[in-house]
């Protein structure tokens, strides 16, 4: 392969990704943020907009502790790129709360959770975790 079509090839992927991601948000907001919204939601990059379900913000109000939902960000990224065996999840705060939906003991800021896990967390935060697909 020549190393133009490399860098094309790399182009396309990049882009095939962005497509992917189109979904995310253009800014999250905070818990407490969302908490205070009679329609908590987020509007997407393309315009869309990302309702929250209410019985959601308050499962995670009732792990965060009142003084950090300041500073916890939704939705809850979940990331995924093919040099990753796992997805992973950055944050103390998003840490501590899939820990705690795992039932795992505190883990630290930085965590690589599985397909099984990943159900798990997708299942019990539907409306406020979302995939995140990373290209290097």
């Amino acid at each position: 392969m020549r190393r133009g079509d490399q860098n094309q090839n790399d182009r396309l992927l990049k882009k095939q990704i962005m497509v992917l991601n189109r979904h995310i948000p253009r800014r999250r907001k905070t818990l407490k943020e969302l908490l205070e919204e009679d329609r908590p939601h987020v509007l997407g990059t393309d315009g869309s907009r990302h309702r929250f379900k209410k019985n959601e913000l308050n499962k995670i109000a009732s792990i965060i502790p009142k003084t950090s939902q300041a500073q916890l960000k939704l939705p809850l990224y979940i990331e995924i790129s093919s040099e990753m065996s796992g997805s992973r999840i950055k944050g103390k705060l998003e840490c501590m709360l899939v820990c705690e939906i795992l039932g795992n003991d505190y883990c630290g800021e930085e965590i690589y959770i599985y397909r099984g896990d990943v159900r798990v967390v997708r299942r019990e935060l539907p409306t406020t975790s979302q995939y995140i697909f990373l290209v290097k």
